[in-house]
């Protein structure tokens, strides 16, 4: 809290980070789990297939990463909100985004292949573990580098920009002249769009800080809310993307079923993160009874909203010509991570 405090900027760059880590791998998951289903690539780790794949994933990383700064810098300016200087904020941003990268892409990639030659769909993993490793991970490499990034020059800071940023351009080159200009620019436009209204929810947290310094576990929430009906709007998407690809007569059918499942799963998730959240806070038991109230219509208000919002765009980004994968994940990860914090904070306030 302190540190968040001395730098309020935290809270609008960790959750457009955040976001953008199910945006690019979950995109970069998908597009594998697609391209193994059609026979487009093979289920190996060393592929050109992946090595553009995951070129594409650090080039929308980086650069997202840097759009992200620019719009935190600048609402920390215009909002009076605590903020390191710009080189520093580059520097955290990038520096994460590199840690995760070298955890998350390998994992993901890995355990694709590993579920596909055991006869198992990967679609309904790549959400979880990308959003889930995703949201653990950011916050924890963004924090802990906040701590320690004053001990680092600028020198040093600067240096570390420059060589991340020239890697991106290199790939962006190698990418293009191996045909993945268009996934990239898909995933890129999807991920900037996606992670800048991330960025906007945890804005609205910001500008709130005095009603979550009050109600101090919706900390520890709102990330698990956001992550898992983002997960389940990704893997909705994806399977529906599938069912189209393949010509599945009716695939409304199957995607209500799923979708019914889907909330079962994502309360059950929920519920429990709720629970352990409050295991050490000293609320009144009435208190535990109205806050998982809150939580419970705004997972229910949440879900369905997002549920219709997936069915649609997944449906009309296909006729459009557009990849899904490229397209639905992302923007609908945003829009968890815009009204689920507009929600929780509104029902919150009236109940709470």
């Amino acid at each position: 809290m302190d540190l968040l405090v001395q730098y309020s900027v935290l809270l609008v760059v960790t959750p457009g980070l955040m976001d953008l880590r199910g945006d690019v791998y979950g995109a970069m998951g998908y597009r594998l789990t697609k391209a193994l289903h059609l026979g487009l690539t093979q289920p190996r780790f060393r592929t050109r297939y992946n090595l553009v794949n995951v070129a594409t994933a650090y080039v929308v990383s980086t650069v997202a990463s840097i759009i992200l700064c620019v719009i935190g810098y600048t609402l920390s300016l215009l909002s009076r909100l605590g903020s390191p200087d710009p080189l520093s904020l580059l520097f955290l941003a990038l520096s994460s985004t590199i840690i995760v990268f070298t955890v998350l892409t390998p994992i993901t990639t890995m355990a694709i292949i590993h579920l596909f030659n055991r006869g198992r769909d990967p679609s309904s993993f790549v959400a979880a573990i990308v959003t889930g490793i995703g949201d653990f991970a950011t916050p924890f490499v963004l924090i802990t580098t906040a701590y320690l990034h004053g001990a680092f020059p600028w020198v040093v800071k600067l240096l570390v920009v420059a060589l991340l940023t020239s890697i991106c351009i290199i790939l962006a080159i190698y990418v293009s002249r191996r045909g993945g200009l268009k996934d990239l620019v898909e995933n890129l436009y999807s991920s900037i769009i996606a992670s800048t209204g991330s960025s906007m929810g945890g804005f609205i947290l910001a500008s709130r800080t005095s009603f979550i310094s009050e109600n101090p576990e919706l900390l520890g929430v709102i990330p698990a809310f956001n992550a898992v009906i983002g997960a389940s709007m990704g893997y909705l998407g994806s399977v529906l993307n599938i069912d189209i690809h393949i010509g599945y007569e009716k695939p409304y059918l199957a995607f209500r079923g799923r979708a019914l499942i889907g909330f079962i799963a994502t309360y059950a998730s929920i519920f429990t993160a709720s629970l352990i959240s409050l295991f050490a806070s000293p609320i009144e038991p009435i208190g535990v009874a109205l806050f998982l109230l809150v939580v419970s219509l705004s997972t229910i208000i949440v879900y369905t909203t997002s549920t219709a919002i997936t069915y649609y765009l997944t449906i009309y980004s296909y006729r459009l010509g557009w990849d899904p994968d490229n397209i639905v994940f992302p923007i609908m990860t945003t829009v968890v991570d815009i009204i689920g914090p507009a929600t929780i904070s509104l029902i919150g306030a009236l109940i709470l």
